[in-house]
């Protein structure tokens, strides 16, 4: 699971240090939870009423709300 954890990282690294141009917060959690999700790591934000989860979001997911596990757990 730690070489897992540890590619998503590197991916995670390697696809900020590309970006042509700056982005909304918003923008690239969405971006990020789209790639994860061909990995298959579902990522939800759960910072709704009574900590609801969703899996899209409008407005930026603070940190500790953004849950992202692969999908066998969720």
């Amino acid at each position: 699971m730690n070489k897992f954890l540890a590619f998503l990282l590197m991916l995670l690294v390697i696809s900020t240090s590309q970006a042509a141009r700056p982005l909304s917060a918003l923008s690239v959690q969405q971006r990020y939870s789209k790639i994860f999700a061909t990995l298959g790591v579902v990522c939800k934000c759960c910072d709704g009423s009574g900590g609801e989860c969703s899996s899209t979001w409008t407005q930026p997911c603070s940190q500790p709300h953004l849950k992202c596990l692969p999908w066998k757990l969720h």
